[in-house]
């Protein structure tokens, strides 16, 4: 049986019938998200409008996992769109894109399925590798979910950090993406800020998000900050 990830629930839903699409609308690039029909689309789009910049072909292997791991199908499709092709981005439908994506699934070879990649598919499905997710590699670009603390030196730093989670927006999230984030609780981890802009004084003792590039050190784990937005007036636990 091909993997997915499920959150468990417990409580007298757990056998209604949207609870259980919920459960499962939550997979990996395991599941068997596309079809070998639409991966076949795809590598027509491919050839036709992408292959004068990528004559390689897709990015495969190791090149595509330190890229794509640890973020769910909408951040790839969201960037073919706002890049592809180089000459007239955004130029082609949306079922183009997908189909394009379906295709750079079956060229790293993640398995098939009997249902088609759709649009409201992409931001629950997560690219990872076939082990689990592994660590978030050195300098990707990441969010955290922290207490924002101030050390002598005016050194600012993220304390009861949640772990790293990869992301590939810079700007501080919105909409259901920031309510979901209010929700979310702290961790144990600690970075040192760099660069933080505007300072963010008036963020000082908050529970806040913070968006930048992680940087991993013996000495102590940094982020290149892009971005601080508060998400509580008090840190709790």
């Amino acid at each position: 049986m091909r993997p997915f990830r499920i959150f468990p629930i417990i409580g007298p839903m757990l056998f209604t019938p949207a609870v259980i699409v919920l459960a499962m609308q939550v997979q990996t690039v395991w599941a068997g998200v596309y079809t070998d029909a639409q991966a076949m689309r795809g590598k027509a789009q491919f050839e036709t409008h992408c292959s004068t910049c990528h004559r390689a072909g897709p990015r495969t292997g190791d090149a595509f996992m330190q890229n794509w791991s640890g973020t769910n199908l909408s951040s790839l499709f969201n960037q073919m769109k706002a890049s592809m092709p180089a000459d007239a981005p955004s130029s082609l439908e949306d079922e183009a894109y997908l189909d394009i994506a379906a295709y750079m699934l079956q060229v790293n070879a993640f398995p098939a399925g009997s249902s088609e990649l759709k649009f409201d598919m992409l931001k629950n499905v997560r690219v990872e590798r076939q082990g689990g997710p592994g660590p978030v590699p050195n300098f990707a670009l990441v969010q955290v979910i922290g207490c924002l603390t101030q050390a002598p030196g005016n050194v600012w730093m993220l304390a009861k950090a949640s772990e790293p989670v990869r992301t590939k927006n810079p700007e501080a999230s919105k909409d259901d993406e920031l309510k979901n984030l209010e929700k979310t609780g702290l961790g144990s981890q600690n970075f040192q800020l760099m660069n933080p802009y505007p300072a963010p004084d008036p963020h000082k003792g908050h529970k806040v998000e913070v968006k930048g590039f992680l940087i991993r050190d013996p000495k102590g784990d940094r982020l290149n900050v892009t971005s601080v937005q508060g998400l509580a007036p008090a840190c709790g636990d």
